[in-house]
């Protein structure tokens, strides 16, 4: 009842420092508006529904940033404040229930820890975070386990490895006991265990920032001496590693477990994003083997999570086959920070020389088969992908248009998974490997001429190289499909009009290529033909003094040489034309 005069003039001195506020940077009328509703909320002692108007208005300022951060960190100490009070008038004995157990209060204090984070007071930071824990302790997993996560990313921002592991062992056992697990595996009661949906949702956000952690495992080293430079390197590539082979793991599987479950919320990690990130990390690690096996991944995941023409998601499959247990949580996906593969010691690549031969040909079986799994695609997902690529076997080849509507509902997002899976596959050299998926990305990707173009690019260099590299140059079909490819890689770029110098400029690349290929197919009528058209584009375009004009210009005068050579060879007569292909088996 005393309170309520401080309260009032905490809410005036608020809304007075707002005004002061510039009105171009903030809506100040919305901020009074939640004030107001704070105030009216405090009014009928409806407290923690106060607070909760009072984080908007801080919400708004942290956003802001920059002069309004005093303010916010202000705001949230009110909030705070609010937080703690009990509703309706309750005795104060009541209090006792909503220790650990108050998500407005541990909501304020994870805000009022940003701002002071932001501010540099680094101690009040550190001090809210333990404190917005400590209000929701008594909670379910996941609630805990955000506040948790708060706390890990800012000791792993300031590399305090000490307090950060800390933190991830306390997350860990929170899990653990959650699914009715003690802590080193010991049984606890089953009563209290929370639904598997819960502890998956929990289980994917603590190996999410395992992961993060691994990944910053050498930056987060606290020896700093410039001699150990060396060691440090090493646990970065280490952790980096490691990271990745905790996403493509158990992450993954947690994920798809999630997915596998009917009663998923909206929201939760999505199975593509996990392949996507293990895909990053092994493409920093110069790993292509692995980081094209976990971008087919997130293909697959990508098509099913959207059901692409008549698809199901990848974790739906799993459980028709594998029935209720794919969706079930185990203790085993939570694994033990510090522990193999989690930063610790890992397993022994060899056995010592005193172990029998049997045991070192196990030993080697089990490594064999730990690395086959890595690169190894589920079936369901190889057979996911073979329907999506089937339908760019038997698509005919030609350019899109930016005012055409997609050929299939969401054509868009799975013909650029299909165009990234193509392009790294490209970049290993895997000439006839990328074909499938850069034809499927470019049949998807009419609607958006310019990526089509792109697809159709990388798909008619494919073909040139496969022809160098495996018949010298002299398989005539090979000749004629990069042809066509380069040809409707042109054709779409060139849609979009003279109004996109980027296209136009790509576009007489792949029509300098185009002549290239008719040159060496000894179609010299042709050839000279697409020469003198791109010439003609660049001049109208970007001018005779633009690098892609003189492009065109030496490149005109070569092929003149080429055909006073062919002709003094006494060169054949050239093909009537160029075909398009329709599809390879």
């Amino acid at each position: 009842r005393h309170a309520r005069p401080h309260r009032a003039a905490t809410m005036e001195a608020l809304a007075q420092a707002i005004t002061t506020l510039p009105p171009d940077a903030v809506d100040r009328q919305r901020l009074m508006q939640c004030l107001g509703n704070a105030e009216r909320n405090v009014n009928v002692q409806k407290n923690k529904e106060a607070s909760k108007w009072v984080m908007q208005v801080g919400a708004s300022l942290h956003k802001l940033g920059g002069e309004a951060l005093p303010l916010a960190e202000r705001v949230f100490q009110h909030a705070v404040f609010l937080a703690k009070q009990l509703d309706d008038g309750a005795p104060e004995y009541m209090q006792c229930e909503f220790d650990g157990n108050n998500t407005e209060l541990g909501d304020a204090f994870t805000w009022l820890g940003a701002t002071e984070s932001a501010l540099g007071k680094n101690v009040e930071a550190e001090n809210h975070y333990r404190a917005a824990a400590k209000a929701v302790e008594e909670r379910g997993c996941v609630e805990f386990g955000d506040k948790l996560l708060h706390q890990a990313i800012f000791f792993r921002n300031r590399k305090m490895k000490r307090q950060y592991d800390l933190v991830i062992t306390r997350w860990e056992n929170k899990v653990l006991v959650a699914g009715g697990v003690g802590v080193d595996g010991n049984k606890e009661a089953h009563d209290g265990r929370e639904g598997d949906v819960a502890l998956l949702n929990a289980t994917c956000s603590l190996l999410q920032e395992k992961s993060m952690g691994l990944a910053h495992l050498g930056a987060m080293t606290t020896d700093t001496d410039e001699s150990d430079e060396q060691t440090k390197e090493a646990a970065a590539l280490r952790g980096q590693t490691l990271a990745a082979e905790l996403r493509a793991g158990r992450l993954a599987e947690c994920a798809m477990r999630l997915e596998a479950h009917p009663l998923r919320p909206a929201g939760s990690m999505p199975l593509e994003a996990v392949y996507d990130l293990a895909a990053s990390t092994y493409d920093r690690l110069k790993n292509k083997r692995l980081c094209i096996v976990n971008i087919s991944k997130s293909l697959a995941a990508t098509a099913g999570a959207k059901r692409f023409a008549g698809l199901a998601p990848m974790g739906e499959m799993k459980r028709m086959v594998e029935g209720d247990d794919a969706s079930v949580w185990h203790a085993k996906l939570v694994g033990k920070w510090g522990g193999p593969g989690e930063g610790g010691a890992d397993s022994p690549a060899e056995l010592p020389a005193s172990a029998s031969d049997e045991e070192k040909k196990a030993h080697a079986k089990k490594m064999e088969d730990a690395e086959l799994l890595k690169t190894k695609l589920p079936q369901v997902m190889f057979a996911t992908l073979n329907h999506v690529f089937k339908v760019g076997d038997v698509w005919k080849m030609r350019g899109g248009k930016a005012d055409m509507k997609p050929v299939m509902e969401h054509a868009d997002v799975v013909g650029k998974s299909c165009y990234a899976l193509g392009q790294q596959m490209f970049a290993a050299e895997a000439w006839k490997e990328c074909q499938r998926p850069l034809r499927a990305a470019a049949a998807l990707l009419m609607h958006n001429p310019y990526q089509q173009g792109a697809a159709c690019h990388y798909l008619a260099c494919a073909y040139f190289h496969e022809n160098n590299s495996k018949f010298g140059g002299s398989s005539e079909k090979l000749a004629q499909f990069a042809a066509g490819a380069f040809q409707s890689a042109a054709a779409a770029r060139l849609s979009l009009g003279p109004k996109h110098p980027k296209a136009i400029k790509d576009a007489i690349g792949s029509l300098l290529f185009l002549g290239r290929v008719l040159s060496e197919m000894k179609d010299f009528v042709n050839a000279e033909r697409v020469h003198v058209q791109a010439l003609e584009i660049a001049r109208d375009a970007l001018g005779d003094k633009a690098e892609e004009t003189k492009q065109c210009l030496q490149s005109l005068v070569g092929l003149k040489h080429r055909i006073k050579a062919a002709a003094a060879n006494g060169a054949s007569a050239p093909p009537s034309g160029v075909e398009t292909d329709r599809g390879r088996s």
